[in-house]
């Protein structure tokens, strides 16, 4: 992995860590009861994927990390 594919897959973590910042309100929101199940669905799924893509760009971080070691 060049160093510019490492740097695209760490923006793009980065990017997906702030997208959950970002919505951390809303799960609080839903936790605290003022928002229902049903309006914070599509949130919760978003929120999922990203969280899914984060652990998909780690592994390929991971993978690149050992490769060349024996």
């Amino acid at each position: 992995m060049t160093e510019m594919e490492r740097q695209n897959i760490e923006n793009e973590i980065n990017v997906c860590n702030q997208l959950l910042t970002n919505t951390d309100y809303k799960a609080l929101k839903h936790a605290d009861g003022a928002i229902t199940d049903e309006e914070y669905a599509t949130t919760k799924a978003e929120r999922q994927e990203w969280r899914d893509r984060i652990n998909e760009l780690r592994k390929q971080l991971e993978a690149a990390g050992s490769e060349g070691e024996p």
